[in-house]
């Protein structure tokens, strides 16, 4: 069984590390085929060019509306 990676999603999450209480997430951040706008772009650049490092700042999302868009595609 062979993984197309243009079908891979990658959802990074930021968490608010806390030695005492709990970590929470802070943020997230959707990579892959069912992202939108400079996450989608970004995506695209790296499959495109597979050898290239390609950076790219992102804004992180509320963990819930990260969520939703995972499901929503």
């Amino acid at each position: 069984m062979q993984l197309a990676i243009s079908k891979v999603n990658l959802q990074v999450t930021v968490v608010d590390y806390d030695r005492i209480g709990t970590s929470e997430p802070i943020g997230r951040c959707v990579l892959g085929m069912n992202a939108s706008g400079t996450e989608l772009r970004h995506w695209s650049d790296m499959l495109a060019s597979p050898r290239r490092p390609i950076a790219q700042w992102h804004t992180l999302k509320d963990p819930e509306e990260a969520d939703a868009i995972l499901t929503q595609k």
